[in-house]
């Protein structure tokens, strides 16, 4: 017996097959595998095309510069659709599904075309009291499913960059330590995806705090707690003062009221040596992203405790060192 190839498939094994796949993947991949395999997608497809048209021709309709809404929307009427915006090697295709591959940008995309940031971070959001994501415009939260959305797989940038480093925005003297994400280029894989950028943002909040962020949170939170008694006994020296003023009404004015010491100005706020080290998304992360009772690993997101209720989203900054800039602001 000779060797054994795919020309000796029966046809019926073939057609079983091709249950598995849609008709874009039949006519597209399948079809031109061998004679045998073409005859059995023909008995399959017996036109030859998905959706009235052949896929070749779907690829120059959709290889039109149009935006992202209008290319996600058409590929939702489908399955084959869907399979075609995923796996076309048409670069425009691949450009307006955000899918383009990495090695078809530049190395340092800001030197050369603006970085555009994907439309899915107008919508999705993480909210910072628990880190989950959520999409906020329509108010649905769903702090599991995000990742496994399509969505998540397509570049987080057009054209797509391999370094993106995710940084809290400093504000209120809160300064979190980034979370840098480094994927390696390859041939036919695209750069950094929004589940990428959305997985970093939940893992800045949630990283333990460094010992050196422990000694800066006890700063702030003592100088906190001065500011407050100090607010407290200022107020209290001014109701004795207005006691005060209404004995000395009754008394003679040559009688001199003595009141309490002058008031000392406000108190300096102290200089916080925060730890600006970068956490690498790939490194391990033992520790549970979500609150629990029985977890009592201080989080960096206990820096803004008096924010818990807030939103925070993503807006692409600048480059530098060719690592491309994710900044996240309150929403």
């Amino acid at each position: 017996m000779g060797p054994f190839t795919l020309d000796h498939l029966p046809s019926e094994i073939i057609l079983q097959c091709c249950k598995y796949f849609d008709d874009y993947i039949i006519l597209s991949t399948l079809r031109p595998v061998c004679r045998s395999w073409c005859y059995a997608t023909e008995i399959k497809i017996p036109t030859g095309t998905m959706a009235g048209l052949p896929p070749a021709l779907w690829e120059k309709i959709l290889s039109y510069n149009m935006d992202y809404r209008t290319f996600h929307a058409i590929s939702q009427t489908c399955s084959s659709l869907r399979s075609l915006t995923k796996t076309s090697r048409i670069s425009r295709v691949q450009d307006s599904a955000y899918r383009l591959p990495a090695l078809a940008a530049p190395v340092c995309p800001a030197m050369t075309t603006k970085v555009v940031q994907h439309l899915a971070f107008e919508s999705i959001c993480c909210r910072i009291e628990t880190g989950s994501l959520i999409y906020h415009k329509s108010g649905n939260c769903c702090p599991n499913d995000v990742l496994s959305f399509p969505v998540a797989e397509e570049n987080a940038t057009n054209p797509p960059v391999s370094k993106i480093l995710v940084k809290f925005s400093s504000k209120y003297g809160v300064s979190l330590r980034p979370v840098l994400i480094d994927r390696p280029r390859r041939e036919s894989e695209g750069g950094v995806t929004v589940g990428d950028v959305y997985k970093a943002i939940q893992r800045l909040f949630a990283e333990p705090l460094s010992q050196k962020q422990i000694v800066a949170m006890k700063q702030i939170r003592d100088w906190e707690a001065r500011k407050h008694e100090a607010a407290k006994q200022s107020l209290a020296r001014i109701e004795q003062l207005g006691a005060i003023g209404v004995r000395t009404a009754t008394t003679s004015p040559t009688t001199p009221a003595r009141g309490p010491s002058p008031e000392q100005g406000p108190e300096k706020e102290p200089v916080i040596e925060h730890d600006d080290a970068i956490i690498y998304l790939d490194y391990p992360f033992e520790a549970d992203a979500l609150p629990h009772t029985h977890n009592t690993v201080r989080r960096q997101r206990e820096f803004l405790h008096d924010f818990p209720y807030v939103y925070a989203s993503v807006h692409v900054g600048a480059v530098v060192n060719s690592v491309q800039i994710f900044n996240l602001t309150y929403h």
